[in-house]
């Protein structure tokens, strides 16, 4: 078998495949290396291997006398993602050419439903637990709000007292108010297909006004993506409270705000692996999450704002589950991602 044949069969693998010359430089590399490190396989050929490997190992000839195997390294692509993934280092001639032969496995899908997963269940045991309280909260707030009516009725119009009362039933019925946005949406999803394009330019109207001068939009769309069935005006709310999180961590130095949709392929959300999942990114660079808030931030109450209620990306995120979806954060300073999950059912009986 000549050496294009076994190159085109290499490119035919979904790992990645790099080998590496005795000079300890790139003597090949697989299409599939190429797309999960972003870069040109020809490009590559040449370069030395720390250029993609950085701190993999310290010595290749290490892996002379027998396989090598390094889990949990993480590969950083030129778009900020962080891929990990394990990686085999062994031996290898070509050619009658002494080398090393790294074979790389994406383990960033398997580590994503885990930790989903995982994160899945914490969030069902938080809800249910919020909207426990919430409901046993309501019952004596209306009771309280009805004895202040009461008062009110029993005290002249100028009395000095009815101000009082005045405030006691404003901050029940704002303590009510809170109580409802914790407990989600009232009516059931009234669902119809719609472009998610389309909400992402109304939710953009939205906050023009808001939006600083030094903050600035990014359209990165794939026009492919066909409508999606959802409740329009509640998913408004859900991306209108990740947009305004967005806009708000870049109010001191500004920024880009990026919105990316892509399609992702068999695409697991809990415990139902989809087809096709329509994924709305909504990218800023501002300060990040603080790392002490970061498991937290879909719970309710949780906010590293002085000023935040905590509710915005609860609420959120009980919308995307009542669609069916997921948002799923990431952040680093000046690079924060939330990517917010849709299946994509043509065949929706809903709709």
């Amino acid at each position: 078998m000549n050496n294009e044949c076994l190159n085109d069969l290499l490119d035919g693998l979904t790992s990645a495949v790099v080998w590496i010359r005795e000079d300890e430089c790139i003597g090949y590399m697989n299409i599939s290396a190429g797309e999960l490190f972003q870069t040109s396989t020809t490009r590559m050929v040449g370069t030395h291997w720390s250029s993609i490997f950085p701190g993999l190992v310290d010595d290749l000839h290490k892996a002379d006398e027998q396989k090598i195997t390094i889990h949990e390294y993480v590969v950083s692509a030129p778009d900020f993602s962080k891929v990990r993934v394990s990686c085999t280092l062994s031996s290898y001639e070509v050619n009658e050419e002494s080398g090393w032969l790294v074979e790389v496995f994406n383990t960033e899908r398997h580590h994503r439903i885990v930790e989903e997963d995982e994160r899945w269940h914490q969030y069902e045991a938080g809800n249910l637990l919020v909207k426990t309280l919430a409901h046993e909260v309501k019952n004596p707030l209306a009771g309280i709000l009805g004895a202040t009516q009461l008062l009110k009725k029993r005290h002249a119009p100028d009395d000095k007292d009815q101000a009082f009362l005045d405030i006691i039933a404003k901050e029940v019925l704002r303590l009510t108010n809170l109580v409802d946005r914790m407990l989600g949406p009232k009516k059931s999803a009234q669902k119809e297909r719609h472009n998610i394009h389309e909400l992402i330019r109304y939710v953009l109207q939205i906050v023009e006004g808001e939006k600083p001068g030094n903050v600035y939009v990014k359209l990165d769309y794939d026009p492919s993506i066909p409508d999606i069935c959802m409740d329009f005006e509640v998913m408004v709310q859900a991306l209108l409270n990740v947009v305004k999180n967005a806009i708000q961590a870049m109010e001191k130095h500004g920024g880009i705000l990026e919105f990316k949709t892509r399609v992702e392929r068999k695409f697991t959300l809990g415990a139902t692996t989809f087809p096709l999942v329509a994924v709305i990114s909504v990218i800023d660079e501002g300060e990040g999450i603080p790392s002490e808030f970061f498991d937290s931030i879909f719970y309710p109450m949780v906010s590293s704002k002085k000023e935040g209620s905590g509710l915005g990306l609860p609420v959120s995120q009980n919308i995307l589950r009542q669609h069916g979806g997921l948002i799923v954060a990431e952040s680093e300073p000046g690079h924060t991602v939330f990517n917010i999950y849709l299946p994509l059912n043509l065949k929706d009986p809903t709709c």
